[in-house]
């Protein structure tokens, strides 16, 4: 095999991996649907602008956020209020929805004096796109089962 045959093979094949790693690997890396009852968010409703809540039954779980500029790199407050939900524990997952942006999950701690109520504080990772859409994904564990809910909102 000549050397020039030798480098165009090599260089195919390199191109072909680095090609299946960009398309296959976010995928792979994409937190998966769970699974878990997911409760009805307000589509028109925006974290950025007002709490928001999402229902199932008698059920509730509404999400505040501060600041309200939601942006990268700057420290978000979230609050999650529970209505008929006697949690165990609560977590909260930010997520880009267009684009794989890292694993960003924090658990949220019990408010003292403020029963249904869990506050924890993260950022978005910095995203060089301009606005993107994002998910904060919440699920609040209640004995074996998850309940879940998805606010979506953009951020720059």
């Amino acid at each position: 095999m000549s050397n020039r045959l030798l480098q165009y093979t090599i260089f195919s094949i390199l191109a072909l991996a680095l090609g299946v790693a960009v398309v296959w690997l976010p995928k792979q890396l994409k937190p998966q649907t769970s699974g878990n009852p997911l409760f009805l968010t307000d589509s028109n409703c925006s974290i950025k602008h007002s709490d928001c809540s999402a229902r199932m039954d008698t059920r509730s779980i509404r999400v505040d956020v501060s600041p309200r500029e939601i942006r990268s790199t700057i420290p978000l407050t979230f609050n999650v209020t529970l209505k008929g939900i006697n949690a165990n524990a609560v977590n909260l997952s930010l997520e880009g929805q267009d684009m794989y942006m890292g694993l960003n999950q924090i658990s949220l701690t019990p408010v003292a004096n403020q029963p249904g109520v869990w506050r924890g504080i993260t950022e978005l990772a910095i995203c060089t796109t301009g606005e993107m859409p994002w998910r904060a994904r919440i699920i609040a564990q209640q004995d074996q089962q998850q309940l879940e809910a998805h606010f979506d909102f953009t951020a720059k």
